[in-house]
């Protein structure tokens, strides 16, 4: 048994040509951890007190220089039977905790990747891909989560299973809580066996999201997002098979002709009202990296699909209505064609 404890402020590097010299010394790759733990029955506990607990990423001078590639996250936890409890992470550059083992609990965790001198609709100084949470593992339990961050807060990666993620708060402009991304470069992804429940999302992009890459493969299913409350969120149910990455140039076509398939998707008991504007400060193309056509501030519920790919999907008590308008002028973007024989039957709406 190991039981790792941080009572102060662990405080990383500030300077940033010699960190990413030594993620290309060490990793050779464009994401490294600063912390890789491994083993069995490993703890990691921070610190309820204000300055306990903290691993400081200092990932301002990053986020205010755009510098996206070579860069750190903060730790990996790839153990079999653990904890994570009373951490807090503190501007981190990228990533927080990446979750790769088994049997893991996480309880009480704090996120602050806010920028001090950005928005959440501009580019300046905004925290990309501050995920709080990627999540690759099986058998993890997240239960206690409160965050400010500029990407999801809770990831869901390929090889999940059986994941639970309860009672959080997502803040500034979170891209909430995700299956995916899935099907980079054509990948076999699969995903099973989510329950996302009692959220609180404030000022996000997304509520619940699902991405998968043009001309992805695999399958994720039994996914269920329920208890959410939407404050200011731009687009509160999201699914796209059509993910790709904006740097590179538009919208590519699925030439492959593949997608990630979906299956068993539950959206339950959503509330609250939409954002003025449907995207945020991660928008630096045109088109923006999240445009479908037809999206607009009105919309609560957008499945972006290819035909015959989706099945199970299912909608239920969803209240939410655009700013400062009626729910009768909320709208949605779903073309019946592309769910498989008899999903139109469960859909909900």
């Amino acid at each position: 048994n190991v039981k790792i404890e941080l009572k102060g402020a662990l405080h990383l590097p500030t300077n940033v040509t010699d960190v990413q010299a030594k993620v290309n010394a060490t990793y050779g790759t464009s994401t490294a951890p600063w912390f890789n733990i491994q083993g069995t029955n490993v703890d990691l506990i921070g610190d309820l007190a204000p300055k306990g607990g903290i691993i400081h990423g200092h990932g301002e001078a990053w986020w205010d220089g755009a510098i996206q590639a070579p860069r750190p996250l903060m730790v990996t936890f790839n153990v079999a039977t653990g904890t994570i409890s009373k951490l807090k992470m503190i501007k981190p550059v990228a990533h927080g905790i990446r979750l790769t083992g088994t049997n893991i609990v996480v309880t009480q965790h704090y996120v602050d990747a806010k920028p001090a001198n950005g928005s959440r609709d501009s580019p300046v100084g905004f925290p990309f891909n501050t995920d709080g949470f990627n999540v690759g593992g099986t058998n993890i339990t997240i239960d206690g989560y409160y965050g400010n961050n500029g990407d999801d807060c809770v990831s869901i990666i390929n090889g999940a299973k059986n994941v639970v993620a309860r009672n959080g708060y997502c803040g500034f402009s979170s891209h909430g809580l995700s299956i995916g991304s899935l099907g980079s470069n054509g990948q076999n992804s699969q995903v099973s066996n989510i329950l996302f429940e009692n959220w609180v999302m404030d000022g996000a992009v997304y509520g619940a999201r699902f991405k998968s890459w043009t001309g992805g493969n695999g399958l994720a299913a039994n996914i269920t997002w329920k208890n959410m409350v939407l404050l200011n969120v731009s687009t509160p149910i999201f699914i796209t098979q059509n993910y790709y990455d904006q740097g590179k140039g538009p919208r590519p076509n699925n030439t492959a002709g593949t997608s990630t398939h979906i299956a068993n998707f539950h959206f339950e008991n959503f509330s609250g009202y939409l954002n003025p504007s449907w995207t945020d400060g991660t928008c630096i193309s045109d088109p923006c990296w999240n445009y479908v056509e037809g999206i607009d501030n009105t919309k609560a519920v957008i499945f972006d699909l290819y035909n015959g790919t989706a099945t199970g999907l299912q909608v239920k008590n969803v209240h939410v209505k655009p700013y400062k308008k009626r729910y009768e002028d909320t709208t949605v973007i779903c073309d019946p064609a592309t769910l498989a024989p008899g999903a139109q039957d469960t859909l909900g709406f």
